[in-house]
Parts: C-alpha cells; structure tokens; sequence
C-alpha cells in the first residue's frame, strides 16, 4: 500500500479511525455497483464506544482490479477528474451527490480512493432493466440541477483537469476507428444493420466526432450519464435520487448530457411515449436552476451530438472495458437506444463537412 489505500482489501480500522476521527474497532467490506472502470465496496464499520457519532457505513471506490479497464481509465484520465469533480465542481452545483470523507489521487501511479456517504438502501439504476416514467423525470431534472449552476462558470469550465489533452484526444481518435470495426464484427446479427451502419459511419469520420469545441463548452456535463450510474429512492425512499460515477465529467454542451440520456441512456421505448415530456422537465428545470431558456432542443446540435455521444461511449467502452456477458449486453443496449435517437434526428448530418 501506498500513502493512502488503493484497494478495498488496504481499507483498515487505522485508517478510517483517522479519517473519522473516532476509534473503530473493526471494519469488513463488500463489493456493491456494476462498475465498468472502477472497483466500489461498502465498509461496514464497528466503533469502541457506544457513544460513537460516526456513520455505520461508508462506500468507496477505488481504481479498477481489471487491468484492460484500469490501463483504458488512466489513459483517459478518468479517475483524476472524479476526484476532480468532487474536490472542486460538487460544492458549487445542486445535484444530488454523495457526501465525501476522503479523495486521494496519485497521479504518478494512477491510484485513488474516494470514500464516501453510503446513500443505501437505495434502487441501483440498471442499464438492462431500464427505469420508468417517474425516474426519467427525476433524472433530467438533476441534470439541470448540474448544468443550471455551472452554466457560464468560468471557474470551473476552466478547471485544469478539465482542459483538453492532445495526447488523450489522440488516443480517442486513432484507437475509435479500430473499436468501430471490432463492435460492427461482434455485434453483428446481433444489431439491426441500420443501427451498425451509423456506427461504421461515426468511425469513418471519427475526426469530425471527436473534434474539440471550445465554443461548445458552456457548462459542467457528467459525460455519461445513465441509469448505471443512478442511484433512485436514495435512503429508503427519503430522496429521489442520487448520481454517481464522474469519472467523465467535462467542460460541454448541457445538451450533450441530454441527448446520450434519452438515447444511450433510457433506449427507445420510453422515449418514443414520454421524450417531448422529459424534454419539457428538463427545460423548465433548467431555467429554475439558474440556466437559460432553451427552445427547439430536438432540432439543436447539441442534442445531436449527445445522441452521437452514445454510440461513440458504447463503442468505445466495448472495446477498453472488461469483457464480460453484462458489459456486452449493456454496450449493445446503450449503442441501440444511442443508434434509435441518432436516426430519429438524423444526428450523423454533425459529421458531414
């Protein structure tokens, strides 16, 4: 072990004693989430005194045991910028996210621990199952609940950790095009060939994809968001929701955030009954929270690229990411919906020119 614990088997009484300040006797801890690039555990927590004031359980996350998906998180920087996001973005929006008690990064190993506010018995948001109406609601008013505050922060827009890295948009471009053939050849059979098409064709023109706008970046966007990354009915039902897993989050477009939601996120279904719904919330919330007043959101860019930025995450995640049944079952449901939503509004005309 390091200077600090790296790994959910390194997490001590010692430690959380100091951390907490409060003697503890003993701590066992339990694998929680369905992380793709990150390890999370649950440490039950037992104290010397019956007096003791500290929480009975904490949660943490660590970098990934898998070494394909930790390689792809630290390529891209991934774990730098949730401990980023926590440290320097969470107090200044209203999102609902957990409560922090440490947040280490080594930056010459890659290690990280990010210890936290266990926010259970919560409903983990699951990618397979989807979710319904009401929780739709509840996410897209979250999201404006963390573009609204950020919205034209020259503060935080300009974060160095948000900043854009040549040598990782390098990585992003040249390794996409490959991850577009190799999830065109896997998925095959398995994917209407329409929506294998539009991914080809995202790969073909990966430069256009993956260009950096400045004069895109108006607010603070989670980078992907969805339901595995969502807690709902946060502490036996006493709040709605909560939003984890920020290892994506950037400098952008809050539309982005939009669109890879009702597509990668929710998949055609609930969009097709409830989009022009969901949109409204998403509208009036983010007025509410401080944001401007967007109008013709399904005919924008912004949106459009989100719906591209769906298919280029489930792409790409299927190609760096462990490979396991889960993983290829939630890559092929992201790229589906993501696929749907690009095709409805015709998204790809962003990569022409």
């Amino acid at each position: 072990m390091g200077s600090f614990p790296a790994a959910a088997a390194e997490v001590d009484a010692t430690f959380l004693s100091a951390i907490l300040g409060e003697q503890i006797v003993s701590v066992r801890h339990q694998a929680i989430g369905n992380g793709l690039v990150g390890d999370s555990a649950r440490f039950e927590i037992s104290y010397a005194g019956a007096d003791a004031k500290g929480p009975a359980s904490l949660a943490a996350k660590f970098p990934a045991a898998d070494p394909t998906s930790r390689a792809t998180a630290q390529a891209m920087r991934l774990y730098e910028k949730e401990v980023g996001f926590y440290d320097k973005i969470a107090p200044h929006v209203s999102i609902r996210t957990p409560k922090v008690y440490a947040n280490k990064f080594d930056p010459g190993t890659g290690d990280f621990i990010l210890l936290m506010e266990d926010l259970g018995p919560a409903k983990q948001g699951d990618q397979l199952a989807g979710c319904d109406f009401a929780e739709a609601i509840y996410a897209v008013r979250s999201l404006a609940a963390l573009h609204g505050p950020s919205f034209e922060r020259a503060d935080l827009i300009n974060l160095d950790f948000l900043a854009t890295n040549d040598a990782v948009r390098e990585f992003t471009v040249t390794g996409y095009i490959g991850a577009c053939e190799a999830f065109v050849v896997k998925y095959e059979g398995a994917i209407a060939p329409d929506f294998l098409q539009i991914v080809a064709e995202t790969g073909e023109k990966s430069a256009a994809l993956w260009q950096d706008r400045p004069d895109h970046k108006h607010c603070i966007i989670h980078g992907d968001f969805r339901l595995d990354n969502i807690l709902f009915a946060v502490r036996s039902g006493a709040e709605p929701m909560a939003t984890l897993d920020w290892q994506t989050v950037n400098a952008g477009h809050p539309l982005v955030d939009l669109g890879y939601f009702m597509g990668a996120g929710i998949g055609a279904a609930l969009r097709t009954e409830h989009g022009d719904t969901l949109i409204e919330e998403y509208a009036d919330a983010l007025v509410q929270n401080g944001g401007p007043l967007l109008s013709d959101i399904k005919e924008s860019d912004g949106y459009a690229r989100g719906a591209l930025h769906g298919v280029a995450t489930s792409v790409f995640s299927a190609a760096f990411v462990e490979d396991n049944d889960r993983a290829r079952a939630i890559f092929q449901s992201m790229a589906e919906g993501a696929c749907s939503l690009a095709e409805e509004i015709n998204a790809t005309r962003l990569l022409e020119g």
